[in-house]
């Protein structure tokens, strides 16, 4: 049981790695992510999820981590819920914008 939940640890820092060097060089989904929030003002995350095709419940989470790579490398700007937002409904109101 150790060993699996050491496996699950290495992939997901391998992971958050790899999206994150993505994030830099304007690569994979975070690349494409960014371009497509170029020249737009303020969307959320079911909006940009809409914009780059992947709109499925999958689709949202890697677009998710595509934004947390992006915010992490100064890319995007996030502006979180403001306080009191039900925990299920923060997706519809934390936006990104482009530096």
């Amino acid at each position: 049981m150790l060993t699996g939940a050491v496996i699950g640890v290495v992939v997901a820092l391998a992971m958050m790695v790899v999206n994150r060097s993505r994030a830099k060089s304007g690569t994979g989904l975070p690349g494409q992510v960014e371009q497509a929030m170029r020249g737009k003002g303020p969307l959320t995350l079911p909006a940009i999820a809409k914009l780059v095709g992947k709109d499925s419940f999958m689709g949202r989470g890697q677009v998710a981590q595509a934004l947390n790579a992006l915010h992490g490398t100064n890319k995007v700007r996030m502006t979180p819920a403001p306080d009191g937002t039900p925990q299920l409904q923060k997706i519809n109101f934390i936006t990104y914008e482009t530096i």
